[in-house]
């Protein structure tokens, strides 16, 4: 067997690690993590310590902060003081050291890391420190750090934009001295940020993440049945970014229209915000039209994809990318996306699904009246949305190229 192609020994750093999971980033990783096992390479887990991870070797959760408890962790930093932000966003010595112990446990030839939100640079200045080289994978946009990012949306209110200027000096500088390192961004969209950010352009790539492998490419789109409602399902954790009230009064809309349609909202999230999305139900005359499920298990979640015609993704802030896209396509529905973040590059306006502009009600109305109108068009734009999938997101792809980037990265007479 060649160096290039001898199995490699990989620590895989992050926050959550399912089953903790607070979206599609987690289940990504894990789904990154078994796929690099299954190709043969030796992959442990460094992790926020929880008592629901099972006891197995190659699972280290050694790392700040602690993922029990019922309380939002982000909700949790934005009250802290600033030495305590500090340790969650720019450096904790404690996970400094949990890295340098977890390198040394696993003889790890490269650390490859993922949501390092709230965990701090520590892993990746560990890394340095060990002469261990590092790749990360931006599924979202955390190396522009939410403090500063909580700052930029609140330092104007609150009157000290001096003090925001300074913590964005002091951020990119640390980073910059530190060294992010190869970065794969998931999407044009977070390579932009990111570069924009400061991060030099020639250590970004895109590598657009693959669908999930419990979610396989179903059959063909089918056409709707006579008398059949268009339905239209929206599969998201139930927060205001994701725009289901959007979706609610879009929906509205379109039957007083005359579109003869029904949305399932499916997923779980902050209460308060369903107990909002409900009042709006019955406001808007929704009460036969739209229905929560709650989050689903996986099989009842495939099944609701089997059930619709169409999936909504009407976010109002920047998708990072939208796995949810993908899934929708492979299942055979025609797509309806807003045009915040990422979705634009997987979808084309006309020609795998539609788009329309982020909180726009009125567009996306009109968006699923066309779909309801025109079965043939719905199916047209199904059908090549379906194709796309197949040729562009294969997982056997998306790991064969990680691969590479580790393989770059490790020297060939390795120590």
């Amino acid at each position: 067997m060649s160096v290039e192609s001898a199995p490699l020994s990989l620590l895989v750093a992050t926050l959550r690690y399912p089953p903790y999971v607070a979206g599609g980033y987690e289940m990504q990783t894990r789904d990154v993590v078994e796929g690099l096992r299954a190709r043969g390479h030796r992959v442990r887990v460094l992790c926020g310590a929880g008592s629901r991870y099972g006891a197995t070797p190659e699972l280290l959760p050694w790392l700040a902060p602690e993922l029990d408890g019922d309380e939002d962790l982000f909700e949790r930093s934005y009250r802290a003081g600033n030495a305590e932000r500090f340790r969650l966003h720019f450096l904790r010595l404690a996970n400094y050291r949990a890295t340098l112990r977890a390198l040394r446990t696993s003889a790890a030839d490269c650390l490859l890391y993922f949501n390092l939100a709230l965990v701090s640079l520590a892993p990746i200045l560990a890394a340095r420190h060990a002469g261990v080289p590092t790749l990360g994978y931006a599924g979202d946009a955390w190396p522009l750090n939410h403090w500063v990012e909580d700052w930029r949306a609140s330092a104007a209110a609150d009157g000290k934009p001096a003090r925001l200027v300074l913590l964005e000096r002091a951020w990119r500088g640390f980073r910059a001295t530190i060294g992010m390192g190869r970065l794969l961004a998931c999407s044009q969209s977070i390579a932009r940020r990111l570069i924009d950010d400061g991060i030099p352009s020639e250590s970004v790539s895109v590598l657009y993440p693959s669908l999930p492998p419990d979610f396989r490419v179903g059959p063909a789109p089918r056409p709707r049945g006579p008398g059949e409602p268009l339905r239209v399902l929206c599969a998201s954790s139930l927060w205001k970014g994701k725009g289901q009230d959007v979706l609610l009064a879009a929906a509205a809309r379109a039957r007083a229209l005359g579109a003869p349609l029904e949305v399932v909202i499916a997923g779980g999230g902050r209460d308060d915000w369903r107990a909002e999305l409900e009042r709006r139900r019955a406001a808007l005359g929704l009460a036969d039209g739209a229905r929560f499920t709650g989050l689903l298990p996986r099989a009842e979640l495939v099944r609701e994809f089997e059930r619709a015609h169409v999936l909504a993704v009407p976010s109002t802030w920047a998708e990072p990318f939208g796995l949810v896209t993908l899934e929708g396509m492979a299942a055979g529905l025609a797509v309806v996306v807003s045009d915040a973040g990422a979705s634009p590059e997987l979808v084309r306006d006309g020609v795998e699904g539609r788009v329309v502009p982020a909180g726009d009600a009125q567009a996306l109305a009109a968006a699923l009246v066309e779909l309801a109108g025109d079965d043939r068009r719905r199916l047209e734009l199904a059908a090549r949305g379906h194709a796309t999938v197949a040729s562009r997101f294969g997982r056997e792809g998306f790991l064969g190229e990680m691969e590479r980037e580790l393989f770059g990265l490790v020297p060939r007479e390795r120590p």
